[in-house]
């Protein structure tokens, strides 16, 4: 008999509570192969909302623990992605890469499993961006037979076998159970079925199940001819083989498998958006995570390590919890995790920098990114003099605008590492004294330069005698007029009464795009005479035949010019506001978007929508899980005949970190700082969901609704949008853009700190287009690095020569191996799948 085990994290914690000799036992059983691991990750993440660098870090630390715990007999063959609410082509690739020969997952949309039933195409080849991997859906979703489940919670009958019995069954039992087989059979290929016997919840009582299996197996098997079946205990690896050494011509798969839906009118395109705090703060603690151990591999040893945040972030892209698909009380305990190992990481950073520098004060963190524009230590009057060290994680040098709740803006910049570096104030938005009554009142915008995953410094000195230091002031607009405001790459026109955007002027195209932004929200479906589904955690479903309404109408709040940045402030009515932001030498526009508290005369789901005059017809575009952009037609699937019965969230799909739409000559890309759920519902049109309250539960898990709140009302939630817009032949800069949004700076703050001795950069990387995804300690005497080639050839790709010795300088040795992609297993075991990366070590 076999057994199989996934999802990392709970055999982990079991595995450190027991002793040698039970260790022993357990090695011995996998050496043997009757223990199989499969998947092999800390645990099973979503794929509509996990960034693909989350989960190459999930999938590594459960598959480095199996290979440092068990050697290359624990290598994983299968990806087991059975409970995913939809599937991405991007989770196949990185399957792939990572040396994983088959996936198998449990959900599709009912008309696409029909399809494939019909077709007997429920085993495919999936060809994606990486590699291919052989994949299979599920018969019964990952269940056991309908009336043959005999655990403690079921109620189907036990077998029994006595003839004597009143209750014998056995013939028609058998007679049942071969059927359902058949049926099964006849909708696959190879001769050879996968057989499910279990569920959430079930084997609570492992001996009646058991003892039934055997039954069925043992009747089964004594009549092989009759019966056309024999069983087996096996595995889903011994499975993979045996249907590839019997069928040799599967379809070939290139798209993904989004949107899931089980039925006309449960589509599962809500959880895209639901819980967007936390979304946002899964996404910041990515980035940060990357820092952290970026610097743990660059500074002296701590008494702190990233373990904690490592181990948080991928317990958070589970498919209940970056989904926003749990309980209240277990999104707070995701959350809780995630400070704990922030906290961890952040002391880890602050006595790393101090070590790195040589300084004898000590260093403290500002959570800058955060919903609320505080800091404790700079909030802090008495004060005459702020140090920063800011840290660049993106592995090219970063022109940045970071912004810092101060106190008051009687500071000037002094000793700035960067000659260029600059201050401005600007008063802090109304809406942080609704997110948090003790917010400051003042934000300092200081724009510099930090080299790739280096640092720079810089000091707010405390001086009232200095002018430059104003806080930018309001400027009265005439209402006729409109607000005209220019930077390097562009001329933006917003409206002088309502504030909305208007226009924006690509300068090095001479192209010009009218466009217009406005929130709306779709009513939330509570159940109507055409099905009582709800709108819900998992199900996006607006009230039948209604279209988005408008919030509120548009008034302008503030215009306030600057040097560096001009801000155009805007409000729809009480409890939705924007912020537009034109940075001088940036190629995008800068939305950030607060909504909350949302009402609760009746669900509602959020949207903001971007309306183009370009003409784009039914196409628009999405990234898979932040990697390669899919071509998305309005109603329509390229592998089956859609017969679209929700025309709303049937046609949203995850937008992980962008979403675009072109014509013949440019292109409209919004890029997302989370997950959020989006379409284009009409020619010209990105509409990205935002924040969903709803009073309802759609019955699908959670067992209650999605209703969040913070001191006592409903969630504000803030994020931010970029928008970029520009001819086709500038359509790759989206990639560049997008990672210099991913990659936030993380700064520590301290009083007088002597910085000088502080590194100024640990690489040395001028190419754009190659991104170092990780950098950090491996084990006690070696680093592991993963580079990536940012741009497809569609982009304008090509393939790249990386001189790891010039990039990596001291960090170089000689003596290094190319591992697969999770790091457990060497790159022999994939080759087919190698990236298309020349490496030149003879420098």
């Amino acid at each position: 008999m076999n057994f199989r085990l996934f999802q990392i994290a709970f055999f982990k914690r079991w595995w450190e509570e027991q002793d040698t000799e039970m260790h022993d036992k357990v090695r011995e059983l996998v050496k043997n192969g009757q223990l199989e691991f499969i998947n092999g990750g800390y645990c099973m993440n979503d794929e509509a909302n996990a960034h693909y660098t989350a989960t190459i870090d999930q999938m590594s630390v459960g598959l480095q623990f199996l290979q440092k715990e068990f050697g290359p007999y624990a290598a994983p063959r299968i990806a087991w992605q059975i409970d995913p609410f939809g599937h991405s082509s991007a989770q196949a690739g990185l399957s792939a890469q990572m040396g994983l020969e088959g996936l198998f997952f449990a959900r599709m949309h009912y008309q696409d499993y029909q399809n494939r039933i019909d077709n007997k195409e429920l085993e495919f080849n999936w060809v994606a961006e990486g590699g291919n991997i052989f994949t299979g859906k599920l018969f019964r979703h990952y269940n056991a037979p309908p009336g043959f489940c005999f655990d403690t919670l079921c109620n189907d009958p036990p077998i029994v076998t006595n003839k004597k019995s009143p209750e014998y069954n056995l013939d028609e039992r058998l007679e049942t159970f071969v059927g359902l087989l058949q049926e099964q059979a006849d909708a696959y290929r190879s001769g050879h079925i996968m057989l499910t016997m279990g569920s959430d919840f079930e084997y609570e009582n492992a001996h009646k199940y058991y003892k039934n299996l055997e039954l069925l197996m043992k009747y089964i098997n004594a009549n092989t001819t009759q019966n056309g079946f024999k069983m087996i205990y096996s595995t889903p690896s011994r499975y993979m083989d045996a249907v590839l050494s019997n069928i040799k011509n599967l379809s070939n798969k290139t798209d993904d498998l989004f949107p899931y839906a089980e039925s006309p009118h449960s589509y599962w395109t809500g959880y895209f958006t639901s819980r967007p705090t936390l979304k946002g703060y899964i996404r910041s603690m990515n980035s940060f995570l990357q820092a952290c151990k970026h610097i743990e591999l660059m500074a002296p040893a701590t008494s702190y390590t990233s373990e904690l945040l490592r181990l948080a972030m991928g317990v958070a892209q589970h498919h209940d919890a970056v989904t926003g698909t749990s309980k209240q009380h277990v999104a707070d305990d995701y959350a809780e995790r995630l400070a704990i190992g922030q906290t961890q990481c952040e002391n880890l950073i602050n006595t790393g920098i101090k070590h790195l520098t040589g300084s004898v004060n000590d260093l403290y963190s500002c959570r800058l990114a955060a919903n609320e524009s505080t800091c404790h230590i700079t909030g802090d009057t008495t004060k005459s003099i702020f140090t920063f060290i800011v840290y660049n994680p993106r592995s090219i040098a970063k022109d940045i605008y970071l912004r810092i709740p101060m106190s008051s803006s009687a500071y000037r910049l002094v000793n700035p590492t960067d000659p260029t570096a600059f201050v401005s104030y600007i008063p802090t938005h109304y809406t942080s004294y609704q997110i948090n009554p003790k917010a400051l009142p003042i934000e300092a915008i200081v724009h510099l330069k930090v080299p790739g995953m280096g640092f720079t410094t810089f000091q707010l000195k405390k001086d009232f005698g200095i002018d430059y230091r104003i806080v930018m002031k309001s400027i009265p607009v005439v209402k006729t007029e409109n607000i005209r405001i220019e930077s390097e790459s562009l001329i933006v026109y917003f409206d002088g009464e309502s504030g909305s955007l208007k226009q924006v002027v690509d300068k090095k195209s001479q192209k010009t795009l009218r466009i217009s932004a406005k929130f709306m929200n779709y009513r939330s479906n509570v159940g109507d005479k055409l099905d009582r589904q709800t709108s819900g955690a998992y199900i996006f479903r607006p009230v039948n035949g209604t279209v988005a309404q408008d919030i509120d109408r548009p008034i302008l709040k503030n215009y306030l010019p600057g040097e560096f940045v001009t801000e155009v402030w805007q409000s729809f009515g009480d409890w939705v506001n924007l912020v537009y932001r034109v940075y001088v030498n940036k190629p995008y526009i800068e939305v950030e978007w607060t909504v909350g508290p949302i009402p609760m005369d009746h669900g509602r789901e959020v949207i903001l929508r971007y309306s183009t005059d370009l003409d784009s017809g039914k196409t628009f575009y999405t990234d898979s899980n932040g990697r390669e952009m899919l071509r998305r037609v309005l109603d329509y699937q390229p592998t089956w005949s859609l017969n679209q019965t929700e025309p709303v969230a049937g046609n949203y799909y995850p937008v992980n970190s962008r979403i675009s739409i072109k014509d013949m000559e440019s292109h409209f890309t919004v890029l997302t700082d989370r997950s959020q759920g989006g379409s284009s519902l009409s020619s010209g049109q990105v509409e990205l969901m935002l924040h969903r309250r709803m009073y309802k539960d759609d019955f699908k898990g959670v067992g209650e609704p999605l209703n969040e709140t913070q001191f006592g009302h409903g969630l504000i939630t803030r994020g931010r949008h970029w928008l970029f817009y520009s001819d086709l032949d500038s359509y790759g800069d989206h990639r560049d853009i997008g990672l210099d949004l991913f990659y936030q700076p993380v700064v520590s703050v301290g009083g007088d700190v002597e910085v000088g001795n502080i590194p100024r950069s640990g690489i040395q990387n001028t190419n754009k287009d190659l991104n170092v995804v990780t950098f950090e300690r491996f084990d006690e005497t070696s680093l592991i690095v993963r580079l990536e080639n940012i741009r497809s050839k569609s982009e304008g790709g090509k393939m790249i020569s990386a001189d790891l010795k010039k990039i990596f300088g001291a960090y170089f040795s000689e003596n290094f191996k190319e591992l697969g992609l999770a790091g457990d297993r060497p790159i022999e075991k994939r080759k087919k799948y190698r990236l298309r990366l020349c490496v030149d070590t003879t420098a």
